[in-house]
């Protein structure tokens, strides 16, 4: 069996990649900066550290020269069009540089990097930041080096389209309220539920896949490559509207164009970020489109958690 360190292990994929490769019977070594506040998984050897330091934090060892693999995993998720204070570019970015400086001097022979299906740098400074990092990792002289393009993992916390529902629910809510106590105030009969919109492409594909068939992928996958970790089928805004609207009791659909009501403003203004994510987007997959890598029952109970 292998010797394992896994950044970012406090995260929810890292939290369950360290139980996979655990249960799988390797030594794991899960590196995070938020040991003491979190639990550590049964079975792994907790490591209190940071990608963004020399020697990721950790003391030099020679415990670190046994090591048969480094997962990185570490990483700042941020949508918004401005990297304040440089963070997403000093930890995706010089914290990628610093692990790929780990693994060669304590010659670790095998890195797997988790980088995103939305790598290529197009729509803000965190798709910048994937693509510099991807950069580094592959022109580096470590020995073996894999690459995963996972989409949105269905099932992270502060996920973005987790998010994204969850700021639906609360600006749906809040506007029942005021409409109720309007009509309750007029006396007025109750009315049919508002149509509400939201701008993006009815017909694209927004590639949502399940934590479970990305942490098994990566506790799987052993060669050295670039895999993509997307939804071979995913729904399409259209289906995803129709699956939201009935857990949120909403008369939901995407429109390209619109004239938006306040309610509507409103929400897309607090949705700025996500919005480039809702034209669709059309990713190759290393997942057969017969194995069931996202059902609508995954996002269904996904929505329940959100809505309670």
């Amino acid at each position: 069996m292998s010797r394992i360190l896994i950044t970012g292990s406090t995260g929810t994929i890292g939290n369950s990649l360290c139980e996979k490769l655990s249960a799988q019977g390797n030594t794991v070594f899960g590196l995070s900066r938020h040991w003491g506040k979190i639990d550590s998984p049964p079975n792994i050897t907790p490591l209190t550290g940071d990608v963004t330091q020399d020697n990721l934090g950790l003391e030099d060892s020679d415990c670190w020269r046994q090591l048969d693999s480094v997962f990185h995993l570490a990483g700042i998720v941020n949508l918004l069009p401005v990297d304040k204070d440089e963070l997403i570019y000093n930890t995706n970015v010089e914290g990628t540089l610093n692990v790929v400086e780990f693994c060669k001097k304590y010659k670790v022979p095998h890195l797997f990097y988790v980088s995103t299906a939305f790598y290529n740098g197009g729509k803000n400074p965190y798709e910048q930041s994937k693509h510099n990092a991807e950069i580094l990792v592959s022109h580096s002289s470590v020995p073996e080096v894999t690459i995963f393009r996972p989409s949105l993992v269905l099932g992270c916390e502060r996920q973005h389209f987790s998010t994204f529902v969850s700021l639906l629910v609360f600006i749906h809510r809040r506007a029942e309220l005021i409409r109720r106590k309007v009509e309750g105030s007029l006396r007025l009969p109750v009315i049919i539920e508002p149509h509400f919109r939201i701008h993006g492409n009815p017909s694209g594909r927004l590639n949502l896949i399940s934590l479970n068939s990305v942490v098994t992928a990566m506790a799987e996958i052993k060669k050295p490559g670039v895999f993509w970790l997307t939804n071979p089928d995913p729904p399409t805004l259209t289906e995803l509207a129709e699956i939201v609207g009935k857990f949120c009791m909403i008369n939901l659909s995407f429109a390209e164009t619109f004239t938006a009501t306040p309610i509507e403003a409103a929400f897309q203004k607090l949705t700025r970020s996500f919005q480039p994510y809702l034209e669709g987007d059309d990713f190759p997959s290393d997942f057969l489109p017969s194995t069931s890598v996202l059902r609508r029952e995954d996002i269904e109970n996904e929505l329940m958690k959100l809505i309670r």
